[in-house]
């Protein structure tokens, strides 16, 4: 298993949210992914760029950062996913065998 660290979660990390972390608690802050606010009771992470780790984003609803990977994957997998009928299916069949 990976340490925090190697993760993208080091030490810039932690300073970076700790930066943060008064501005989302005063409640000035809108989510980077949703552009809502961000309540100052509302649990929020320090977002990364989904191509390149090294580059944070901002200020996140839990929920949006956490559940990005997961729609990532729906979306790729909807793009993979041909919904054109095939020609078999395009072809009339008798509903009845004699």
């Amino acid at each position: 298993m990976r340490t925090t660290a190697e993760r993208g979660y080091g030490s810039a990390h932690k300073r970076l949210r700790q930066e943060w972390a008064p501005i989302v608690e005063a409640g000035g802050v809108v989510c980077t992914r949703c552009t809502r606010p961000i309540s100052p009771y509302e649990p929020w992470d320090l977002g990364h760029d989904d191509q390149d780790r090294s580059i944070y984003t901002g200020p996140e609803h839990r929920r949006c950062n956490r559940g990005a990977p997961s729609r990532r994957r729906a979306a790729q997998r909807t793009l993979k996913t041909d919904n054109r009928p095939t020609e078999s299916a395009r072809t009339p069949r008798p509903t009845r065998t004699w």
